[in-house]
């Protein structure tokens, strides 16, 4: 069986052997009460330079509103790590958690031409 190792040379060429839960210090659950699966995330424009390479790719993922699932199942994360790290961005300003609709302004007429289409059904 062969085994990834890092030689010292380049971190981002080696395979990481860091356990998740190193990463989250320990945490099992995130401090944040409201983070569910279905919790939308987006980054919020800062340098995530200082991040170790795991947190950078979720705030890579989260360039568009995508909820926590899917940015567990993109990264092959466990959800429970997820949200932890999800919560860890959260409180140090990398990301916001909202809904993509809250940023949206509805057409009214939009809305009242769907309605009258399914009165008429």
């Amino acid at each position: 069986m062969a085994y990834d190792v890092w030689d010292g040379d380049d971190e981002a060429q080696a395979g990481r052997l860091v356990p998740l839960y190193v990463l989250v210090n320990g945490r099992t659950s995130p401090r944040n009460s409201n983070l569910d699966l279905a919790t939308q995330v987006i980054a919020l424009p800062v340098d995530p330079s200082r991040l170790e390479l795991e947190y950078r790719e979720i705030i890579d993922r989260c360039a568009r509103w995508i909820s926590i699932a899917e940015i567990g199942a993109y990264l092959h994360r466990p959800l429970t790590i997820t949200k932890v790290m999800v919560d860890v961005l959260l409180e140090q300003g990398y990301v916001r958690i909202g809904a993509p609709a809250q940023q949206k302004i509805a057409d009214r007429r939009l809305l009242e031409t769907v309605l009258a289409g399914l009165e008429r059904l």
